[in-house]
């Protein structure tokens, strides 16, 4: 059926909103909500008849309503202040004031509507997420016994595992059985890949006289071009050689598929969708790391794609994740107004998805951070017990458990989630507090090698440099306290008790600022 109204016409078989001829973009639940409101024009509707027809009587908030409402009047060249179409009426719920006409389609006009129409929405939807086939590690043509074998199925499968906390990275993996021990590589090789495919890693395992050495290949499925390749040696003897190879290998191979993702989406033509746009924002916290300047240009593609797709939780679970740190860390402007931000973003994205790991860990971080510390601590060892790969999850249960000074617990925690973190700058931040830690509990040397280690990941997060200014002040070297203290404040200049409290305690934010 065709639904005409002033300038436009609305296909409910083809999904499609046309605009004086022209195609005009609207999300799903948006589409959705035009349609309601044409189908019943004149009418009341009030907010109860709204959820039980959209959302099929899920619990939604008002700010997600309202959302989809303000979305619904753009892409009808409505506004909240002209309600020329949706017109709200106060206390009561919405009416549609204009006057609308419907015309039946054809039997063969609406298949064909209907499957380019899904054609467009698979184009639109998951089907473009970036998808990565992970292939069963190799084992050369003279170390394919038992425990070469054991070790290379093992990678496989760690590597298989951790990686599903990729966000939108649609992984396939084929069975061990299924491939070939003897096969060439095929990353960056002449052979071609299932359509749909964007990357693949590929690799294979030697032993070289006690040890095993690991060779990994990221390449770019649809080119057949390496992007990204090296070797990892792991003594062949201890236990937890699979583990360990593991933690190395996603250290390495993790930011560079971040990378990738990153540049692919980038590189779209065309409005980006929602997804595309939180798939954008986590690029760019994984190139520029997590500091002040990312968090900025990151937060609006986050709330782009909320308001794009309502129903996506992962974009306001990220982005409270980054006011809630934000707020914890002092760097807010208004602390009032991104703790409000920070609990409405937490609630939207558990009321839309309370059981998928990656949500679970970025809001209960972020309620932690604004003070609902015993919630907080709840969502994150429910993330971990849904995905123990969380690296996220385990490092902010570790942070909240330092503050509850549990930190013998604390400090297993923050060096499990950093072991199996990838090398990007995001560990500049999870180091700083992880050195913070040691220095709780009085490893003072240890901490200054972690938050050494964490300064090197990031040229641009004043964290680390504060807990290294802190630990070389314990230390008693009052000179490279003062030369860490300054490297601090030349990332973030208005560098003030408050951030330095809320690493560092605050006697020694004190000592700090006596300096």
């Amino acid at each position: 059926m065709i639904l005409t109204f002033d300038r436009f016409a609305l296909n409910t078989e083809a999904y499609e909103l046309r605009c004086d001829g022209k195609v005009r973009p609207a999300e799903p639940l948006v589409f959705d909500l035009i349609a309601y409101f044409a189908a019943h024009p004149d009418q009341i509707l009030s907010r109860d008849r709204m959820v039980e027809a959209i959302w099929k009587g899920r619990s939604v908030a008002d700010a997600t309503i309202a959302t989809c409402i303000k979305s619904a009047r753009k892409a009808l060249d409505d506004t909240g202040r002209n309600q020329t179409l949706i017109r709200t009426v106060r206390g009561r719920g919405f009416r549609f004031t204009a006057e609308v006409t419907s015309t039946d389609l054809t039997d063969q006009e609406s298949s064909l509507r209907a499957t380019a129409a899904a054609d467009r929405a698979r184009l639109a939807g998951r089907d473009l997420d970036p998808a990565l086939l992970l292939l069963p590690f190799r084992c050369s043509t003279d170390d394919r016994d038992r425990e070469t074998r054991r070790f290379a199925v093992g990678l496989s499968s760690g590597l298989g595992t951790i990686l599903t906390r990729v966000p939108l990275l649609r992984l396939f993996a084929q069975g061990d059985g299924e491939a070939d021990p003897m096969r060439e590589p095929q990353a960056a090789a002449r052979q071609p890949y299932p359509p749909g495919l964007d990357f693949v890693v590929d690799g294979s395992v030697q032993d070289i006289g006690g040890q095993w050495r690991t060779s990994v290949v990221l390449g770019d499925a649809r080119s057949n071009i390496r992007i990204w390749a090296e070797a990892f040696d792991q003594t062949a003897s201890p236990a937890s050689a699979v583990d360990d190879c593991v933690a190395a290998v996603i250290g390495k191979l993790e930011p560079q598929i971040y990378r990738a993702m990153y540049r692919l989406v980038r590189s779209r033509d065309g409005e980006p969708t929602a997804r595309q746009l939180l798939l954008e924002a986590h690029g760019l916290l994984a190139e520029q790391g997590w500091n002040v300047d990312s968090f900025a240009e990151a937060k609006p593609l986050l709330r782009r794609s909320a308001e794009l797709d309502p129903g996506l939780a992962l974009a306001p679970a990220l982005l409270s994740l980054l006011t809630g740190i934000g707020a914890r860390v002092g760097v807010e402007g208004d602390r009032e107004r991104a703790h409000r931000e920070t609990l409405d973003a937490a609630e939207r994205a558990l009321r839309l998805d309370s059981m998928d790991s990656t949500v679970l860990g970025y809001a209960g971080c972020a309620l932690a951070d604004i003070g609902q510390v015993d919630r907080g601590e709840t969502l994150l060892r429910n993330a971990i017990d849904l995905n123990p790969a969380n690296a996220q999850a385990l490092v902010s249960l570790g942070t909240v458990l330092v503050g509850r000074k549990e930190l013998s617990e604390a400090v297993d925690l923050l060096a499990r989630g950093i072991r199996i973190s990838p090398l990007d700058p995001r560990l500049s931040v999870w180091g700083a507090i992880y050195a913070a830690t040691l220095l709780r509990i009085g490893d003072v040397e240890r901490a200054i090698e972690v938050a050494q280690t964490a300064c090197r990941r990031s040229d641009r997060t004043y964290l680390p440099r504060v807990a290294l200014a802190a630990a070389r002040l314990v230390q008693g070297d009052a000179a490279a306290a003062i030369a860490a203290l300054e490297e601090a404040r030349r990332t973030l200049p208005g560098l003030g008790a408050p951030q330095l409290r809320s690493l560092v305690g605050r006697q020694l934010s004190e000592r700090l600022l006596a300096l």
